[in-house]
């Protein structure tokens, strides 16, 4: 083979070389295909990284008590807790929103803090705890029940179905 710019010393005959690869009938193939980028455009891989199921990577029980509450006994909860608030509101302040919102969150705040659950909670089954199973305790509930008021923060999940709030508090709801 003749040596010359697209063929400098010590290239060999097509493989490597600085030329298109062609097919045979003509078209230019190129020269990186995706099968070629799939070792590293995906970034180094993570084996299970959302977990065989919700809260495994926490270290929680797949069923049963000690497992993540699912989203129908969540909003079960929250729909309880607020019709008790918005009961106490209407009976004795004419159903004002504010204080709806304030018995609320003295519901959520007092209550989680010191049982761990609350009344719309303890029916749906669901107690809210640390990470690693400790009670949360007043300053966690306050915090995750201040970013819970936020509204959009219970949306925005994890790959364990956890939301904003609770990963900031370092909490997680649990079946009882």
């Amino acid at each position: 083979m003749a040596r010359s710019p697209q063929n400098p010393p010590g290239a060999d005959d097509g493989a490597h070389s600085s030329r298109p690869r062609t097919s045979g009938r003509g078209s230019q193939d190129p020269l990186v295909t995706r099968r070629d980028m799939a070792g590293w455009v995906g970034g180094s891989p993570r084996p299970n990284a959302a977990g065989r199921w919700p809260g495994e990577r926490l270290g929680l029980a797949q069923h049963g008590p000690t497992s993540m509450a699912g989203w129908g006994r969540r909003i079960l909860a929250v729909v309880i807790d607020w019709s008790i608030a918005l009961l106490i509101s209407n009976l004795w302040f004419e159903g004002h929103p504010l204080v709806t919102l304030g018995f609320y969150i003295l519901m959520q705040v007092v209550l989680l803090g010191l049982l761990g659950t609350t009344v719309g909670k303890r029916i749906a089954g669901i107690q809210v705890v640390r990470v690693g199973g400790a009670m949360a305790g007043p300053v966690r509930v306050l915090i995750r029940t201040a970013l819970w008021c936020l509204v959009v923060t219970p949306f925005m999940v994890d790959p364990d179905g956890r939301g904003v709030h609770d990963r900031v508090a370092g909490t997680v709801q649990i079946r009882m």
